[in-house]
């Protein structure tokens, strides 16, 4: 009777663990410009049971404080050797595990909506004109880059307006991206290994 129940209770342990993999992760980001920089994010994980929201905008008080020194208190200059040249190295090892943990997740992500808004001048028609072509084909080449990595639900909505006699840039973005739970905790394990791997 006793093994039924750890029976059961590993079967419950295991249901959950692959609801756990299974839940979907919902990241929505805004991004505003107008005059000032907005930036918000709203997450949604666990089937809707954890929720999170971040916002920042530019304009506020964004000085920062750093302690003085006395006069006297030299920090000491290192010194180039074989030691920085190692450590540029595991640097670079741990780049590259990082860029290939990241290639390997993204199949894995759907863009269930990407939307770029931008009204864009440079003070005078024909340098507008360029401006905007410039941007046109910028965009459409990183859309172009990422529609072979991720899956895109949508096709990305791009619309920049011309300002022919005003120097501006507004910008309005969102999308929408989705990636289950266990995508991310496996390129999560993939990079702490690969760091763990620079440090050692």
């Amino acid at each position: 009777m006793g093994f039924g129940w750890i029976g059961i209770a590993c079967g419950v342990c295991v249901a959950l663990c692959v609801l756990l993999m299974a839940a979907p992760i919902r990241v929505e980001v805004e991004y505003r410009r107008a005059g000032s920089d907005e930036i918000r994010a709203h997450v949604r994980a666990m089937y809707g049971l954890v929720r999170l929201r971040w916002r920042w905008a530019s304009g506020g008080d964004g000085v920062k404080r750093s302690r003085r020194r006395g006069p006297t208190a030299r920090a000491p200059v290192p010194r180039p050797g074989r030691r920085s040249s190692i450590s540029l190295g595991a640097w670079r090892s741990f780049a590259n595990r990082a860029l290939r943990a990241l290639d390997r997740i993204a199949p894995h992500v759907h863009v269930e909506e990407l939307r770029l808004e931008a009204r864009m001048g440079a003070g005078e028609s024909v340098r507008t004109g360029v401006l905007v072509g410039v941007s046109y084909a910028a965009i459409y080449t990183v859309l172009g880059w990422l529609s072979s990595r991720v899956r895109m639900h949508r096709v990305p909505t791009v619309s920049i307006a011309p300002a022919f006699q005003d120097a501006l840039l507004t910008i309005y973005a969102r999308s929408i991206v989705r990636i289950r739970t266990g995508y991310v905790i496996a390129a999560g394990l993939r990079l702490l290994t690969a760091w763990k791997r620079r440090a050692s």
